[in-house]
């Protein structure tokens, strides 16, 4: 009876420590995933902001202004536009390198 009381004992000794130790290991788990969870939260926010500036960014009548007024830049008038029927119908040949001596 001694043996089997004394392997109960080890037997019960070594499950207690292991779920012991498995509750702490599960912890530390849930405190890396709620860290995760938060760095989630926060990537989302950046993202959201990103999104914000970049759709201010690329207002087209923003864009439309500053072309006008650091590069000189307009719209295009009809006059500029044209047909396909129009155009020439071959573009000229490059001279040679060998003509140009």
């Amino acid at each position: 009876m001694r043996g089997a009381t004394l392997l109960t004992v080890i037997l019960a000794s070594g499950i207690g420590l292991a779920v012991f130790l498995l509750e702490y290991r599960v912890k530390d788990l849930e405190n890396q995933l709620y860290a995760l969870d938060r760095a989630v939260v926060a990537e989302r926010e950046s993202i959201r902001v990103l999104e914000a500036e970049w759709s201010h960014l690329n207002d087209p009548a923003r864009l439309g202004a500053m072309a006008a007024r650091l590069l000189g830049m307009e719209p295009v008038a009809p006059d500029q536009l044209t047909s396909m029927a129009e155009l020439p119908q071959r573009v000229p040949d490059a001279p040679d390198e060998k003509d140009e001596r």
